[in-house]
C-alpha cells in the first residue's frame, strides 16, 4: 500500500512541477477558436492567445481535454493554464493534457488491476 501511496504522490509532484523545467514557461491564455477533427480519433484542438514574458502577444494551438461521446468541457473564450516553450513559443501544452498523455495508460492498468482483485478475493474466500 506504501508503494501505491508513494507512486500516486511521485506522479502528481511530477506533474505540477512541469513548469519548473528549464525550457517551459505556464501562463494562463484565453480559447479564441476550437476545431474537431475526426480521423481514427476525435481530436480537439483549440487555438489560444496569450502574452509571452515580454508582454508580446502571441497565438498557438493547443490539443485540449475531451470526454467521451460528450467533447471538450471548454469554449471559445474560456481561460486556460497552458505551457509554452521559451525557445519556440508555438510549441504548447496544456497541464492536464500533459499528465493524462504521460500517465493515463498506468492510471487505466492500475484501476484495471484494483477492479480485477475483488473476484480473486471472493474465490480464494470460497476455497478456504
Amino acid at each position: 500500500m506504501k508503494t501505491v501511496i508513494f507512486t500516486i504522490v511521485l506522479m502528481l509532484v511530477s506533474t505540477l512541477s512541469f513548469s519548473q523545467e528549464g525550457d517551459w514557461v505556464q501562463t494562463e491564455g484565453e480559447i479564441t477558436e476550437i476545431t474537431t477533427r475526426i480521423s481514427k480519433r476525435v481530436r480537439v484542438n483549440a487555438t489560444v492567445k496569450f502574452n509571452l514574458e515580454d508582454g508580446t502577444e502571441q497565438l498557438g494551438n493547443v490539443e485540449i481535454f475531451k470526454i467521451p461521446f460528450l467533447g471538450s468541457i471548454k469554449s471559445v473564450g474560456d481561460k486556460i493554464i497552458i505551457n509554452y516553450n521559451r525557445n519556440n513559443p508555438v510549441i504548447l501544452e496544456t497541464t492536464e493534457g500533459k499528465f493524462i498523455s504521460n500517465y493515463g495508460l498506468y492510471i487505466l492498468i492500475f484501476f484495471g488491476i484494483i477492479l480485477s482483485i475483488k473476484p480473486f478475493i471472493k474465490n480464494n474466500k470460497r476455497k478456504t
